[in-house]
């Protein structure tokens, strides 16, 4: 008596796969940054702008911008994750720090702030910081 052909059964694995699938969900970006405004004479650093990576998120920067309306007697500093990045900048223009895609942590906070060279001086800065959160 010839034997019967043997077929597979290949529904379980399917079934497991698109399980797998469901479970595999594709982490969702979102834009994420601050506009920040300044305006005095304040000798001490002043918060221009800052952002919080969200808690279980991760961060990624991407560029900073800084704008003022007086080069000459503006002094920027730029806090990332706790780590002054640079301190008593004074740009000659408006020019975007380009960070590309710095990763940061949950609860990593970005922090742009300026103050004037002179207590005299009166000066105007804008701050923007671009990025976005993903997970």
């Amino acid at each position: 008596m010839p034997t019967p052909a043997t077929t597979t059964d290949y529904s379980a694995a399917i079934v497991e796969a698109l399980k797998a699938l469901d479970d595999a969900k594709a982490d969702v970006e979102t834009a994420w940054g601050e506009i920040g405004h300044y305006s005095g004479a304040a000798g001490a650093y002043v918060e221009v702008a800052s952002v919080t990576v969200t808690a279980g998120l991760v961060g990624e920067l991407k560029e900073i911008l800084i704008i003022s309306d007086d080069y000459a007697h503006t002094l920027i500093q730029i806090t990332i994750d706790g780590t002054v990045w640079c301190t008593d900048w004074s740009p000659s223009s408006s020019m975007p720090i380009i960070f590309e895609d710095l990763r940061l942590a949950a609860l990593a906070v970005v922090k742009v702030e300026a103050k004037s060279s002179d207590v005299l001086v009166t000066i105007t800065v804008d701050a923007v910081i671009v990025g976005k959160q993903i997970g």
